[in-house]
């Protein structure tokens, strides 16, 4: 008993001593940096994103003695303040200081993914780092709707709504003793982790509809979701600023690392687009009259996108676990290397990062998304790009394992979902091979096949997706193959290696 007690402090001491040191190494805004801002500007961002937050919540300040957060005022408020020349520029000012915070956030967090400034004890910089732009994105979604206008309105709606699906599992999954079945009658006997553990908790607390009517005040966005959302845009600055000062405060630190000259660039430059680019006040929001597309603010239409490529379920579940998925994959970066180009794995994944953002928020402007029609490009482009980075680690440092279970992965959960989807739970396949039955077949669709639809149609993507699936996983598997039978191991343990 003894032995175990003193093992059990001996584990205490140990967490308390991990979470200390890397207490003492934590930076807000790149406060610590200081020599290497001489070196690079990239380490400038911390000290922009705080002097875009001081900029934000002065003319915030100004602004509240003369917004009215009701739904009958707001909108003629902010009207009222965008047709004064210096009302404008503030409230431009106030606007685009917001973007410039996510800007300086997004390269900041890039930053320290791409340097590995997460090792070394600095896992608690980087969390900071993702929250602070979170904070960010969520400020200004909270400060969006309090314009009241048409976008910002249903926009909100979008976003108030999305948790409800949580509570909702996604239409081909059921528990097997529910009875619910599919096409065939066949149940999904496939056990659903993420699923399983949303609907045990949903049925108990009903986690969607709750967060839901907590975001809007009620079961519609009304004056209590203006109210809420113009206390919690206001709360997050506060909260924020009141930490960081402390931090400030105890550590003696500078606030702004930055020279004069930056410092009169950055102001310069967000008074110069409020002027050039006045914030729009749009029209007034109106309930009954639901504009298409509905997009929100720039940083969140990536997310949009990717979106409208899934069953709302799981399109839920990506919005909340992106964050998490990044610090995961944070914790699995071993080694003390934090060189990128001996990164190869997260290096690409950073890269893939920058280039779906980029393209998906240009065709959701451009209005490009079927879930019935289009494949999952998204799920595609990250096998695409990750393949890449296994087989870029594989040339620097030789290591089976990862190579293994990339390719081997691959090949049996397409074949899976193939024989799944397309024999078992709907024989599309099947049908296809049958030729008695193809043999008066029309030239574009098969009488037989139409026959046999589901009452929603004949997924086409999901059936090409999946045959180009499968070939890609065997020509991964094929050539995975012929270089761990060609090539010998690497006597070295790598540095920057991962599994």
């Amino acid at each position: 008993m003894e032995q175990v007690i003193s093992q059990g402090k001996a584990l205490l001491q140990a967490a308390q001593d991990f979470v200390l040191d890397r207490l003492k190494k934590i930076d807000f805004f790149d406060e610590t940096k200081a020599d290497l801002q001489k070196e690079s500007p990239w380490y400038q961002l911390g000290g922009m994103y705080y002097l875009a937050w001081v900029i934000v919540i002065i003319t915030g300040v100004l602004l509240i003695a003369i917004y009215l957060p009701t739904i009958d005022q707001a909108y003629n408020s902010v009207d009222a303040i965008s047709h004064n020349f210096f009302g404008f520029v503030l409230r431009g000012m106030h606007k685009y200081g917001g973007d410039a915070m996510i800007i300086a956030a997004t390269l900041r967090v890039y930053r320290m993914w791409f340097k590995a400034e997460y090792k070394n004890k600095g896992e608690f910089t980087f969390v900071l780092g993702i929250i602070l732009l979170l904070v960010a994105m969520y400020s200004g979604l909270s400060g969006y709707l309090l314009i009241w206008n048409q976008r910002a309105f249903w926009a909100t709606k979008v976003f108030a709504t999305f948790p409800t699906y949580l509570d909702i599992t996604p239409k081909v999954w059921y528990w097997p003793w529910e009875g619910n079945v599919l096409v065939n009658g066949h149940t999904w006997i496939i056990p659903n982790i993420i699923g399983s553990v949303t609907k045990v908790i949903g049925d108990v607390t009903h986690q969607g509809m709750t967060t839901s009517q907590i975001l809007m005040g009620g079961s519609s966005i009304g004056q209590a979701t203006l109210t809420r959302f113009f206390a919690l845009h206001f709360a997050l600055s506060v909260l924020l600023l009141i930490v960081t000062e402390l931090y400030f405060y105890k550590n003696r630190l500078k606030r702004i690392n930055l020279s004069k000259g930056a410092i009169i660039a950055v102001i310069a430059m967000i008074i110069f687009t409020a002027i050039i680019f006045p914030a729009e006040s749009g029209s007034r929001a109106n309930p009954e009259v639901t504009p298409l597309p509905i997009l929100s603010d720039w940083y969140f239409l990536a997310l949009y996108q990717m979106l409208k490529y899934m069953d709302p379920y799981w399109a839920t579940i990506w919005t909340l676990g992106i964050p998490f998925a990044t610090i995961g994959l944070m914790i699995s970066d071993l080694g003390p290397e934090r060189d990128p180009k001996k990164r190869p794995l997260f290096t690409v994944i950073g890269i893939m990062a920058i280039i779906e953002f980029i393209v998906f928020s240009v065709l959701i402007i451009a209005n490009q998304a079927n879930i019935d029609r289009d494949p999952p490009y998204w799920y595609g482009s990250m096998i695409f790009f990750i393949t890449i980075g296994q087989f870029w680690h594989w040339s620097m440092y030789k290591q089976k394992l990862p190579m293994v279970l990339w390719t081997g992965f691959h090949v049996v959960a397409s074949v899976f979902y193939l024989w799944f989807w397309h024999v078992w739970a709907d024989p599309y396949l099947t049908i296809w091979f049958n030729t008695e039955v193809l043999h008066n077949a029309s030239y574009v669709i098969p009488q037989a096949l139409a026959d046999v639809m589901p009452p929603d149609g004949f997924n086409w993507a999901n059936l090409y997706w999946n045959f180009l699936w499968a070939g890609y996983a065997f020509l991964q598997a094929a050539v995975a193959g012929l270089f761990l039978t060609t090539s010998k191991d690497s006597d070295e343990i790598p540095l920057g290696g991962t599994l």
